[in-house]
Parts: C-alpha cells; structure tokens; sequence
C-alpha cells in the first residue's frame, strides 16, 4: 500500500482515512544509540499471498515485499517522493521521458550486480506484450502508457510513455525491483506460478527471505549488501495471527512488537506503558461492491441503479461507524479519500439514511414484497451472499450490520466470510462472487483508474465487479494526461460527481490508520503513506535489549 505504487486491496482494519489528528507521536524513536542484533515480530490477521511485487494486489503482501524489494523510487510518510534504488530522476519538457539515474554498486542479496537490466525486466512484465500471460494487476494502465524502456548502460533507465501520464512517478516509481538473472528466463505463463513467488531466492532490501509457513509466520533476515547499509536487525518476522483482537492482545502481552490495533481495543491499551500508539488519516477507503457482469449469477440484479442506490440509503452509516469503529471512522460520501487534492466532500448525490426512501425505490424498480416481507421481480428473489475477509471483525461486524439492514426492508442478504487470500483472488482472478466488501490502499495521486476504468476489467486487474461506463472511461483518460493540478481536479470532481450516481462500489467509511508499536522497538515513524510496504526506515529499526 501507500502513496505510491502499491495501490492493493486491505485486508487491515486501519487502511483508512479521516483528517484528524495523531493521539501519540508516529515516530518510535527515544534517540538513544542504535544497538545491532535483535528481532522484530511484526503481527497482523491476514496471510500475505505473493513476494512477486508485480503480482502483488493487497496490502499484507506488499507489507513484506517492502522489507525486501526496493523500487526506483520510495517516499516519506507525507507521500513525499524520495530516491531509493535510483539516486535521481528527471522528466523530459515535454512530459514523455523519465530519466532514471541507479546508484553505483547496487547488489542483490546474493552479491550479483543489480542493473537497469533488472528494472526494464521488472517494468516489462506489466506493458510488453512478450509477459502477455503474466497476469499483473497492472498491465491494464502500464501497457497503455509505457512506449518503451531503454537502458543505454547498466545505470540508466529511460521510460517513455506514449503521452502525457500525471501519475506516473507517484503511482508506478516504486515497485520492487525483480532478479532478471533469477526468473528473466521464464516466460509469463510460467512467472505466475514460479517458485520464486512463494520464497524468494534473492532480494535487494533491507531484509532477505528466510521461510514462509503459510498462515503463521514469514521470517527474513539482514541483507548485508542493502544500498542503505545493513540494517540494525538480524531478523524481522511477520506473525499471522487469528484476528484483529488476537493482534492488540498479542500486543499488550508482548508476543509482537508492531501491528494495528483494533478501533474497538484502542482504548483497552490506555494502561498498557509498553506500546506506543498512533493513529493518522490513510488514503484508503472500506467499500462493497456489486457483481456487474451480467452473465455472472448474481449480475442480474444490480443492472438497475436504482438497486444499487436504494441499498445505500438503507444503511445507517453514522450508526454503523460509530458502533462497529468506536468513533475512528466517518461515513464516505466521495469516491476519493480526504487525504487527495481532488477530494470533493459533496459530490451531485449524498446518501444520508433513508429507509422509507430505499423501500420506494426498489417498489418503483419492480421489486416488490411478497407475503413472506421479501422482495421478487418476475419470480426472481433479491437474494445475495456478500463476501469479506475473516479475521477482521470490523468487516465481519460490518457485513452482519448490512443483512440486518437489508433484511429490514425486504432483502435477503447472507454473510460469507473467507480468508483474505481468497478474497483477493475472487475480486482479481475468479469473480464469482455476487458482493464483496474489502478496503482499498490509494497513491498520492488521486488517480482511480486502476479500479474504475474498463481497461482493468481484464484478468488480474483491479476492477474485478466489471464496473464499464464510457463517460467515466473518457474523464479518467483525460485526467491522466493533464498536467495542471487546477484542471485536473476539475475532471475528478465530475468523476465523483459520476460516481456518486451510479454507485458501483458504495464507499462505506473513510476509517484511521491505527498502529502500536512495543517501546524496546526504536525508529519506526509510521504516517499516511507509508504504513504498508513503503517504508523508508525500515533498515533504521532497532530493538533497545538487542533480542
């Protein structure tokens, strides 16, 4: 996640966004004397699902390939571009050609040099028609953008777009950067699937991959040629833990060092002298969405806006944030997180809680009661399971929320919960759901293509409820290619405005990043766009004891 490249689906509670501000102080750090040696366990409810960060669509994954896999670019917590793998860059005056400068004497773990080589290799896999198969959820916007990748030497890579690309350097500057000399070999069918994905040989950040037991724990170790200098750690392990409670207990008692802690627990830590807490706005958003694809099931019954709005008005949003978010969240009414400078607080439709108005609204769309108080067309029940990820009991509370809701105005919606792995594969991959409810984890920029635009309808992409509208497509693309920040947020205030009639994808809440961190554990610096896989201090964390 964050500011940059790794926009991802969240399977965290706290990937989410209000302008408020921070309880306690983000950055962990006493100013003591950095100690060498030691471990972090790093704790959180969701299995990740690849190391590839080009396969990569959620949040959990990316989490761990931030602490291994470095991109040509990294950012500051205030969304900040930063050099990382390259020391510099520079953008033609005509905004076609990005010039990327590497540092000299970048390594990979295992002592092989790391060139542009590696980077044109990395990019291709998501734009050069060769990698067709290899089912990133990035081709749909790299492969209409990217013209070329040229690499005149081994430290210089020249991007061009086809044209004029706004959120090229804030949205594609930062994806980890792949071993060419460890899977340049293999073609794209065969990337999907290769061994690599599940344990990498090799890596070229702070931290390089130890084992992987799927559903417990990843362990990664020191990389001594990180370009930054080795890190303070010998180790640093993700823990994957029951659920979100299980993550704030484990953090009282002292079973992990860092993880977000549940909105409903926050307050349980007040006496808990050993865990540091912070809580700031994230650009992310919780949504559901319907299952649009007409040859789909459940596809049917969501063609009718009317539907989609109706279902909207019967919720309670306001009751259900502060009920299930204890007060760290609010009800969404734009598609864009306050955290964007295109964000509009009111676009042309606003949904307050109206359930006289979504009963008329779905008798108006031929929906209507039966004896039994539940809602048919032409002998068609409206009859849906919804999908979201175990584990998260603000999602699972959420959807509970929904079916009563829903059921009190004549629908018959039924909760199905599923792990986060899953989820993220019905969404990109499978698309047999009829709705799902997840978080989504945005750029600095606020570019929404990758999960509006029919482009990312294709296998692999973002846009899994196969949402298509022509007007939507047309604003989008011109927005992508306009430089001018005024003008630019004029097309995303008509994209909102859109959005917010046609409902797709309701936007349930914008809720806060909220993180603890064990005070022996010094240097983190936790903000809105780096509490996932862009995390520029990782290789500065150390632990006070040495353990």
């Amino acid at each position: 996640g964050g500011g940059a490249a790794f926009l991802a689906f969240d399977g965290g509670l706290l990937e989410f966004l209000q302008a408020c501000a921070g309880t306690n102080s983000s950055n962990n750090n006493s100013g003591g004397t950095p100690k060498k040696g030691g471990h972090v366990v790093e704790g959180n409810f969701t299995d990740i699902r690849t190391f590839n960060s080009m396969l990569s669509s959620d949040t959990a994954s990316n989490q761990v390939i931030g602490l291994m896999f470095d991109g040509l670019t990294n950012q500051k917590k205030d969304g900040t571009i930063i050099p990382a793998l390259a020391e510099s860059w520079k953008t033609s005056s005509d905004g076609l050609t990005y010039t990327f400068k590497l540092r000299s004497g970048l390594k990979w773990s295992d002592g092989q040099a790391l060139t542009s080589d590696d980077v044109k290799f990395t990019y291709a896999l998501a734009y050069d028609p060769a990698y067709k198969d290899f089912a990133s959820p990035r081709r749909g916007d790299l492969s209409k953008y990217i013209a070329s990748i040229d690499t005149p030497d081994a430290q210089t890579v020249v991007i061009k777009t086809t044209q004029v690309y706004a959120p090229f350097l804030a949205s594609h500057g930062q994806y980890g950067i792949l071993p060419k000399h460890v899977l340049g070999s293999m073609d794209g069918k065969a990337l999907n699937t290769a061994d690599f994905n599940n344990g990498p040989t090799v890596s070229n950040g702070a931290f390089k991959f130890v084992s992987w037991q799927k559903g417990q724990q990843v362990t990664m170790a020191r990389n001594d040629n990180y370009w930054a200098g080795a890190p303070y750690l010998d180790q640093w392990i993700y823990k994957v833990l029951p659920d979100s409670v299980a993550v704030t207990n484990q953090l009282k008692t002292g079973e992990i060092d860092i993880g977000p802690i549940d909105p409903g627990q926050y307050d349980s830590l007040t006496g808990t002298s050993t865990v540091a807490r912070s809580e700031f706005p994230v650009p992310s958003f919780n949504f559901y969405a319907y299952q649009l694809d007409p040859a789909k099931p459940a596809g049917p019954l969501f063609q009718d806006k009317q539907v989609r709005q109706a279902l909207i008005y019967a919720l309670d949003r306001n009751a259900m944030n502060q009920a299930i978010y204890f007060g760290h969240a609010t009800a969404a009414d734009s598609v864009e997180p306050p955290t964007s400078w295109a964000y509009k607080a009111k676009p042309q439709v606003v949904y307050n809680f109206d359930k006289a108005k979504a009963e008329s609204m779905l008798d108006a769309a031929g929906w209507t009661k039966g004896s039994d108080g539940k809602r048919a067309k032409n002998g068609t029940p409206l009859k849906f399971t919804m999908i979201t990820n175990a584990g998260n009991k603000q999602r699972e509370s959420t959807l509970t929320y929904m079916q009563q809701a829903w059921a009190a105005i004549g629908v018959d919606a039924t909760p199905s919960l599923i792990q986060f792995p899953q989820l993220v594969s019905q969404i990109v991959d499978i698309r047999t759901f009829d709705m799902f409810l997840v978080g989504f984890n945005w750029s600095v920029d606020p570019d929404e293509a990758p999960l509006f635009h029919s482009r990312n309808t294709a296998p692999g992409g973002f846009n899994g409820a196969d949402f298509k509208n022509a007007q939507v497509d047309s604003i989008l693309d011109q927005a992508l290619v306009t430089l001018d920040q005024n003008k630019r947020k004029q097309l995303y205030y008509q994209f909102q405005d859109i959005m917010s009639d046609l409902v797709p994808a309701p936007i349930l809440n914008f809720a806060h990043g909220i993180w603890g961190v064990n005070t022996r554990v010094q240097g983190t610096d936790f903000g809105p766009f780096n509490q996932y896989g862009l995390r520029q201090w990782n290789h500065n964390v150390w632990v006070t004891d040495g353990k």
